[in-house]
């Protein structure tokens, strides 16, 4: 394993994202020799979504498998540790991930260290929106996971040691939400009105900021950012609204729709642009026992069209995840895109706002759920039957466990829930999936890993509870 202080001063092998950017290969680049002018400091920015293409590859490692969406009753080793809450800080998923993520924030950080060489001053303010809201995404991801963590924001020597304490979860947010607030004044709306950007744009980083904010439960800050993208009327903001096919989002052919706010893309067959999740999600990939749970899949009301998306739901491999399905990709090379914000993730985002704002369920509230159901072909729900801001509140989580499974949103959604509330659900499910097993507050974050532990020659302490 690389250390991740070497991990973090890394700039070789720049990928080129080349689905969406019209840019070659870049490889054996060094910080020396590169970084000179605007063409390449834009395609260092072009490095960071790569990283990202590595970050989502193994994201679901820790949150989907970690969740009460799926089974994992013959689950061994570290996938089965992480799925019986019995994880231990050598783990690998743990430290797999979280090497991929600040490799990430140190391609952000080379980026910005050179941002002074870029001479086009609509480039340059574009450049520092797109890396900012890409390092805020990889802390966000962070700080949820593993709770307090090393707050590196500059381009760090490989023996920096000192810069390897933790920073308190506060100010991890509170920077996050500064890069965010740049990110939104320096990018611009997608310019087109009807495909979208597949780089990060103003939309993109609205959103992800309001959804910090409703992570801390300031619903007040996340209200006009989410307005701003769905509109006055729930249908949004060209070229932005919710896909007529729910199918449509996940298909190779249609991916890039207007559902999506962000995505991370690959693409198969390409020089390694391509995912392995489509693949360890298959019946012979890794993952394969992580499958819809039965009680996952009794959730889905009848003619519920999301289901049959979602996973198989006829044969001999029912629950297995059917989203990310691209058949004709080599192994662990697939062009599936991972949508980590869509339209509807906005709606629900809102709707929640709404309810936490509001003292009862009215229409209005209740509208941009329905929304989300109409498209599902379920029926709407009604304030004369929900009528209380905990049952709204209840449904809406709900909704979007039903709307994002296989979408790494679930475990987050349990974090940030009511925590005795969440521990009730997670004890609930563990018992009906035959597990004796009582999960504990701490192990809502994960611990730290210990290889990174004994790199910081004791800078770096370990999480409480699993020392």
């Amino acid at each position: 394993m690389k250390k991740i202080i070497i991990a973090l001063l890394a700039v070789s092998s720049l990928a080129s994202c080349e689905k969406f950017l019209d840019q070659k290969p870049i490889s054996s680049l060094t910080e020396n020799t590169f970084y000179r002018n605007t063409d390449e400091v834009e395609t260092g920015v072009i490095a960071c979504y790569d990283g990202l293409q590595k970050v989502y590859d193994a994201e679901y490692q820790l949150t989907e498998i970690r969740a009460d969406n799926t089974s994992g009753y013959s689950l061994e080793g570290d996938w089965g540790s992480i799925k019986f809450f019995r994880e231990s800080p050598a783990n690998f998923f743990l430290l797999d991930f979280w090497q991929r993520s600040y490799n990430t924030i140190a391609r952000c950080n080379l980026v910005l260290k050179y941002l002074d060489n870029v001479t086009d001053p609509v480039k340059k303010s574009a450049f520092e929106g797109e890396v900012k809201f890409i390092r805020s995404l990889m802390y966000f991801n962070l700080v949820r996971l593993y709770g307090d963590v090393p707050l590196i924001t500059k381009s760090i020597a490989f023996d920096d040691q000192a810069s390897f304490v933790k920073t308190t979860k506060e100010a991890i947010y509170t920077q996050i939400k500064i890069d965010l607030l740049l990110a939104v004044s320096n990018l611009n709306v997608n310019a087109s009105a009807t495909v979208p950007s597949a780089r990060a744009n103003k939309q993109a980083a609205e959103a992800l900021l309001a959804k910090v904010y409703i992570t801390l439960k300031d619903f007040g800050s996340a209200k006009p950012l989410l307005e701003a993208i769905v509109g006055t009327n729930l249908k949004g903001i060209a070229p932005y609204g919710l896909n007529s096919s729910y199918a449509a989002i996940f298909s190779t052919a249609t991916e890039m729709s207007k559902e999506i706010i962000f995505a991370v893309r690959y693409k198969a067959s390409s020089s390694s642009e391509g995912n392995s999740f489509s693949y360890e999600y298959s019946n012979s990939g890794n993952a394969r026992n992580v499958k819809a749970s039965a009680e996952y899949q009794a959730l889905f009301e009848s003619g519920d069209v999301r289901k049959a998306v979602t996973f198989t739901t006829t044969g001999a491999n029912i629950g297995l995840a059917a989203k990310f399905i691209d058949a004709a990709a080599p192994q662990r090379d697939a062009g599936n895109d991972f949508p980590v914000i869509r339209f509807a993730d906005v709606l629900l985002m809102y709707a929640e706002v709404l309810n936490e704002l509001g003292t009862v369920p009215t229409v209005t509230t209740l509208a941009p759920l329905n929304e989300v159901r109409t498209r599902a072909n379920v029926a709407n729900y009604l304030p004369a039957v929900v009528t209380t801001k905990e049952q709204a509140r209840d449904l809406i989580y709900k909704e979007r466990q039903l709307e994002f499974g296989f979408e790494n949103q679930r475990w987050y959604d349990l974090q940030r829930m009511d925590q005795t509330k969440a521990i009730a659900t997670l004890n609930a499910y563990l018992t009906a999936t035959g597990n004796s097993i009582t999960v504990k507050p701490y192990q809502f974050v994960y611990p730290l890993p210990q290889t990174e532990i004994n790199i910081s020659k004791g800078k770096l302490v370990q999480n409480p509870d699993y020392l």
